[in-house]
């Protein structure tokens, strides 16, 4: 837990990250695509109906195609669900591989989700596996938590 502790402490929202690309083509090109991602509306609407927290810790770099081309999804999905009930934060993984390895991530991006206990309750890794989305993808995951509850 204490691990946790220090990743929620410190580290950007996904916002604060994206605003502090270095790069700034690449800042652009993910600002571009966040206004064009257009998520699953039905995924949006059962996150926006959440009442319990989860927790989602974003491994990334702005270098890597795949965080180009994920983060803004992911973003854009945050921005529709509108639910503070989903909290964010991005860790560089560059400047965070002690973090990284702790975790057991190898590749990026990875978003580790959490229950309000901080228990893991899975991952997305690089890009959509199950659903087509990444919005499936993380909704498959928390679906499973929720009808558990």
């Amino acid at each position: 837990m204490s691990l946790l502790r220090n990743v929620i402490g410190p580290h950007p929202n996904l916002w604060d990250y994206v605003d502090n690309i270095k790069n700034s083509t690449v800042k652009q090109t993910i600002k571009k695509r966040i206004q064009e991602y257009q998520p699953k509306s039905y995924v949006i609407d059962k996150l926006s109906s959440l009442t319990d927290r989860f927790f989602f810790v974003v491994f990334a770099t702005e270098w890597n195609g795949e965080c180009r081309a994920q983060l803004p999804n992911l973003a854009k999905v945050f921005v529709a669900a509108n639910n503070a009930a989903l909290n964010i934060k991005v860790i560089d993984f560059d400047e965070n591989r002690d973090i990284a390895d702790e975790m057991n991530v190898l590749r990026i991006p990875t978003i580790i989700v959490h229950d309000r206990a901080w228990r893991e309750i899975g991952r997305f890794v690089e890009k959509p596996q199950h659903g087509g989305t990444l919005e499936e993808d993380l909704w498959g995951i928390i679906e499973k938590n929720v009808k558990a509850a």
